[in-house]
């Protein structure tokens, strides 16, 4: 199974989806996380925008811990678009 994006950075930082959703718990779901880890189907606009907003404050949260290093803040483009084009890809042929 290929990787997606989110699942690659969550695993390379040990973050699991209850992380993210530690970040936004009024928000952000463990279902919705899971569904876009997998890449599965496309996620909608507004869920991607709560997991980006939660990965971005967990990732800033940790650099805060670790003196001196800065946290990288993803787009939705960054996340999102290459599952979204390899889904389209894969529904044509």
């Amino acid at each position: 199974m290929r990787m997606t994006k989110l699942d690659e950075i969550l695993s390379a930082n040990n973050f699991s989806n209850h992380d993210l959703v530690e970040m936004l718990p009024v928000n952000l779901n463990h279902k919705m996380v899971q569904k876009a880890r997998l890449g599965k189907k496309p996620v909608p606009k507004h869920t991607q925008d709560l997991i980006l907003q939660a990965l971005n404050k967990l990732l800033q949260q940790n650099a805060a811990e670790v003196e001196g290093k800065v946290a990288k803040q993803y787009k939705r483009v960054d996340l999102f678009e290459s599952n979204e084009v390899a889904l389209s890809e894969l529904r044509t042929k």
